[in-house]
This record gives structure tokens, C-alpha cells and sequence, in this order.
């Protein structure tokens, strides 16, 4: 394939109007892509990686969803540096397909062409640099293809796959998995066999089934509990103030712990049940009341 040398000559019109921290932003995506041909950009917390740049020399871009804790972003990324040299050099034709290539990584990667409004709604919601309107358009084509990269478990096995053993519907959204399977495989079964899964992975504490996900960070989830049951229903009316009570009180007493995962909501799990793919993630501080807060808890539990 032929490169195309992408120059970022001219600034951006609306350049001078924005803030200083989206000036940087456009500043260090532009260097990066003039230096390296694309630019990764990645967010840990949600453990979501797209590139931009990468549709000048390839025609399209990829997303990734990882399961790994730690060094997930920099495999990830590791990965992605080289389908788009292979597909640069000719080596690799984009495509859907199941890569298993060690010069790309040891366990097979599904790597699955998204259109129509699948790709829009995944770049709407997870991949918003990539649309039209953004201000880091320009960093990308504008009939680029979107492709996905599924990352298989410890032993090969996809995520779609019975025996799969990362917690994945919890980090790559299940349609997305369930879109791949279909694509790949011909199957459809994914989405009947996990929901099936999650009922027998649940446990209970204090009434309350996990894993749970919420939007609610754990200082939400405070500053509920202060509010009171009258304040807090009053604001929230839909809202489960039972459920947020039994869940501080679990985080309090160390029966519940949680991480933060796609889309800035929040994960917690039973202590005595944290998936493999999850184990990393602990400890952190994203549970730290202040003093005051512990004494308050302990005095009211006291009554």
C-alpha cells in the first residue's frame, strides 16, 4: 500500500477560540501523527484505546476494549502499531478475520469491520475524536473504516467463546461481542449463554446481588447516605436507597470492593468474588472516606 503523507500545515479555524488544555490536546495529536503516522489514544480508566491517523496510510481506524489491568493500554497499543504496519506494507488485508500471527501478538486477536450504525454509534459513544464534528476530525479520514480488536484470554479462547474465562461483559459492551461472534463465526448464541452465566456468577451481600454496576462513583454513593432517605428519594425518586445503603455499609466493612471501568461508571464486587481479569484493579483509593465520615458511619451503626 501506498503511504500517504498526512502535513498539519494549517491550524485548525476555530483553533485561537479554544481553551488551552483542547489547544494541547490538538498540539500533541498533531506532532504525534506528523512523527509516528497515527497516534493512539488511550483511556486506562475505561479500558478503551482508538487510534487516530491511522486512516491516512490504512483507510481505517481501530478500537479496542482491553481486559488486562496494569500494562493493558501499552499491549493494546503494541498491538494495534503492528496491524498497521502489516496492513501498510501489504502483509495484512483489512478485513474481518481472526488473526493468529505471533508477529502481532501469541493468542489470536478477532478483528471485525464495524459499519453503518453500529460505527456510529460506537464513535458516539466511545470513539467521539473520530466523528465528522469533532474537533480532532481532521486526524483522520473522512470515510475511514472502523474496525474492532477483540482480545482472546490466557488460553486463545474469544470472548464469544463458552470457555473464555475474562470477565468480559464487563468490559467490552456485550453487542459488540455478540456483533463479532456473528461476523466471525456465524453463531448468535453469546448474548443467551451469558446472560445465562451471569445469573450463576452472582453472589449476595446485604441483599444485594454482584457484581453490580452503577453509575454512582462510591462518593455518590457517600454523600447519599448523608443526604438521608427522605432528602435522597426526594432528589431521586427512581433511585434504590436501600440498595445504596447495604452497598456503603458492604464497602465500609471491606465485604465489597470497587473499580471504575467503560464509560466512567463503576464496578463492585462481593470481595470473595473478583474475576481474574479484574484482580489487578485492587487495591486503589476510589473507596477513601475521610475520618470524619468513618465516625460518622460507626456512631450511626451504633444506635
Amino acid at each position: 500500500m501506498k503511504l500517504i503523507k498526512k502535513e498539519f500545515l494549517v491550524i485548525h479555524p476555530e483553533y485561537k477560540k479554544w481553551p488551552t488544555d483542547i489547544q494541547g490536546q490538538y498540539d500533541k495529536t498533531a506532532e504525534s501523527i506528523k512523527k509516528h503516522g497515527h497516534t493512539i489514544k488511550g483511556i486506562k480508566d475505561l479500558r478503551l484505546a482508538y487510534t487516530l491517523g491511522a486512516s491516512f496510510t490504512t483507510g481505517a481506524e481501530f478500537l479496542s476494549f482491553f481486559p488486562l489491568g496494569g500494562k493493558g493500554l501499552s499491549i493494546i497499543g503494541g498491538i494495534m502499531n503492528q496491524i498497521i504496519r502489516l496492513v501498510q506494507n501489504g502483509s495484512l488485508t483489512l478485513k474481518s478475520q481472526i488473526l493468529n500471527d505471533a508477529s502481532i501478538y501469541y493468542l489470536p486477536i478477532g478483528m471485525v469491520a464495524l459499519i453503518d450504525d453500529v460505527k456510529d454509534m460506537v464513535e458516539s459513544k466511545w470513539a467521539g475524536q473520530l466523528q465528522r464534528d469533532a474537533f480532532l476530525a481532521e486526524f483522520s479520514t473522512d470515510d475511514h473504516q472502523l474496525f474492532i480488536l477483540l482480545a482472546s484470554d490466557k488460553n486463545g479462547k474469544l470472548p464469544w467463546e463458552p470457555e473464555c474465562e475474562n470477565y468480559w461483559p464487563n468490559i467490552c459492551p456485550p453487542p459488540l461481542v455478540s456483533i463479532a461472534q456473528k461476523v466471525l463465526t456465524g453463531g448468535d448464541d453469546f448474548l443467551m449463554r451469558k446472560n445465562k452465566k451471569e445469573d450463576d456468577d452472582y453472589t449476595t451481600v446485604r441483599g444485594v446481588r454482584y457484581p453490580l454496576l452503577a453509575e454512582l462513583s462510591p462518593q455518590d454513593m457517600i454523600e447519599g447516605y448523608e443526604m438521608g432517605v427522605e432528602e435522597w428519594t426526594s432528589q431521586f425518586p427512581k433511585g434504590n436507597y436501600e440498595l445504596l445503603l447495604s452497598t456503603v455499609t458492604s464497602l465500609f466493612k471491606k465485604e465489597v470492593v470497587v473499580s471504575r471501568v467503560m464509560n466512567n461508571n463503576f464496578m463492585y464486587f462481593d470481595i470473595n468474588n473478583i474475576p481474574e481479569s479484574f484482580a489487578e484493579d485492587f487495591p486503589n483509593d476510589l473507596f477513601d472516606p475521610d475520618d470524619k465520615t468513618r465516625s460518622s458511619f460507626s456512631d450511626e451503626k451504633k444506635k
